[in-house]
């Protein structure tokens, strides 16, 4: 077989990053793990199929050696057309910045090679200078040296978050970068498979499925302004992306899934997580109120899922004073759902005073 090194550049959530791309390469060898990177080996891969799959990696990178080979740059440089002019530049991982790039250029300038070298204020190139500047990206980590080979579509993520028809912002919207980090940590082949959002507010996890070929999809939600938005959203998704799925999106609440739906492979939901929090709250009310909303919604899982069944769902976790959770998985468990994760799969931006944990459910 024809075996390959990559070079994984993770987003913010570096744990959530890692397990998705665990979760979609599960056949992969681990060869290093940072907070910034995962390098993996594995079959020769489509990097940009791969790159359009994940939702928590920034670029893809492929291995070229063990740490800065001038002569493989340089070798790179003069197999372009002679009318194209090399644009490069180096990204810095946990390395201390030494930049060959201007001797480079003076060696290619020798050879008649126009070159340009791209430079940033940061130690690392950002997948839009390197898109921008159509540039190649010699990534440099401890014991590896690499190429970029795809970074992460800003402009899709850019159309999908500000493009669709309907959004609410005040209800909190779940990112689509999340939305497809949760139906990848799944782990199931979505092309035969039934998944369902029974909080599906504007359709996000919806969207992301289909784009991600899934057969058949199912939203719920209590709100009728939210099922509007979402049939409006899908609409769009499937007009916009060309894809042909089977949709259904009702108004609904979730005590009553037992009796709306039918059996299902996969559930990738995040439920109502309270209130915006702004610091000084307390929270001990609103925490009892989602205890009983998880709890029922959780009990009904159990009831639509088909035997090995799994569910990807958001608890919120709340970060004020003092840290406080729901602590409600011991009586998950007991419903029949073992817990797949390791327990540190959050999602959460600087400053925010209520994180998303992802946490993996399966129904044995």
């Amino acid at each position: 077989l024809n075996m390959s090194q990559y070079i994984f550049i993770l987003g913010n959530n570096p744990e959530l990053s890692q397990a998705e791309i665990i979760s979609v390469l599960p056949q992969a060898k681990t060869l290093s793990k940072d907070r910034e990177f995962l390098v993996l080996e594995n079959d020769e891969m489509d990097t940009k199929e791969l790159m359009d799959k994940l939702g928590g990696t920034v670029k893809i990178g492929k291995v070229l050696g063990r740490e800065i080979n001038e002569s493989q740059i340089l070798e790179i440089a003069s197999s372009l057309p002679s009318d194209k002019r090399f644009n490069f530049g180096f990204s810095f991982y946990r390395m201390k910045p030494v930049n060959p790039g201007l001797r480079i250029k003076k060696i290619l300038k020798e050879k008649n090679v126009r070159s340009r070298l791209v430079v940033s204020r940061e130690p690392v190139l950002s997948s839009v200078i390197v898109t921008k500047e159509k540039c190649h990206d010699f990534l440099v980590l401890p014991g590896y040296f690499g190429l970029t080979a795809a970074v992460q579509d800003f402009k899709d993520y850019g159309l999908k978050d500000f493009g669709r028809p309907a959004s609410d912002p005040y209800s909190g919207m779940l990112p689509p970068k999340v939305a497809k980090m949760m139906i990848n940590l799944l782990g199931l082949d979505l092309k035969e498979k039934t998944l369902l959002d029974p909080f599906c507010g504007s359709g996000t996890v919806l969207a992301e499925a289909i784009i991600l070929g899934s057969k058949k999809v199912i939203g719920l939600d209590i709100s009728a302004k939210a099922v509007s938005d979402a049939k409006e959203n899908i609409a769009w998704t499937l007009k916009t992306f060309a894809l042909n799925t089977q949709v259904r999106i009702e108004q609904s609440d979730v005590k009553n899934l037992s009796q709306k739906a039918e059996r299902i492979d996969a559930i990738v939901t995040e439920p109502y997580l309270g209130p915006a929090i702004r610091g000084g709250e307390d929270i001990s009310a609103i925490r009892k109120e989602l205890v009983k909303l998880y709890l029922s919604a959780f009990k009904e899982f159990s009831l639509v899922l088909n035997p090995n069944g799994r569910i990807v769902v958001v608890f919120p976790e709340w970060h004020l004073e003092n840290t406080a959770k729901l602590d409600i998985f011991p009586e998950i468990e007991k419903m029949g759902l073992k817990r797949l994760d390791q327990g540190d799969l959050m999602y959460h931006r600087e400053k925010q005073k209520v994180w998303r944990q992802i946490t993996i459910w399966q129904y044995v």
